[in-house]
């Protein structure tokens, strides 16, 4: 098939560059009204921040793993912000939901049994003391319940 003779043609409507710079048909049209939130989260990072740095560029991975770490400590919050939500229960007055809570918190006891000895100054003072923070909540919040 010949290149006149094509049924459609693709074109590139991304609004940035493999560089993150906004395209230049882009800058001179006026900005687009809002998506709705279930549209808006399914957009690229990009697309959501003009400033972001396009993928694969160093600045972006440092970027990325400042806001998503990918280490112990990283998992280590992930797993106590999670508990803590659990024991403070719902938006609506829900009830904590302490069965979940106690589950992660018997998790970080044995992360902690298990990386006995290979973890780093932070990373035993992190978890002892989300520990520490997370039993005592469990136990105020097993109190006020009448468990």
């Amino acid at each position: 098939m010949s290149e006149d003779e094509k049924p459609f043609s693709v074109s590139d409507r991304r609004h940035f560059t493999p560089e993150g710079e906004v395209r230049k048909s882009d800058a001179d049209e006026p900005p687009a009204a809002p998506r709705p939130a279930a549209e808006a989260s399914t957009a690229p990072a990009a697309a959501a921040s003009p400033e972001a740095p396009a993928p694969g560029t160093g600045a972006h991975d440092d970027e990325r793993a400042h806001r998503f770490p990918s280490d112990l400590l990283g998992l280590l919050i992930s797993l106590g912000a999670q508990a803590s939500m659990l024991l403070m229960g719902g938006p609506e007055g829900e009830a904590p939901d302490l069965e979940g809570a106690r589950s992660l918190i018997e998790l970080l006891g044995v992360l902690k049994e298990k990386t006995e000895g290979r973890r780093t100054p932070p990373e035993d003072q992190l978890i002892d003391g989300l520990l520490y923070e997370l039993r005592m909540a469990y136990v105020q919040a097993t109190k006020a319940g009448g468990r």
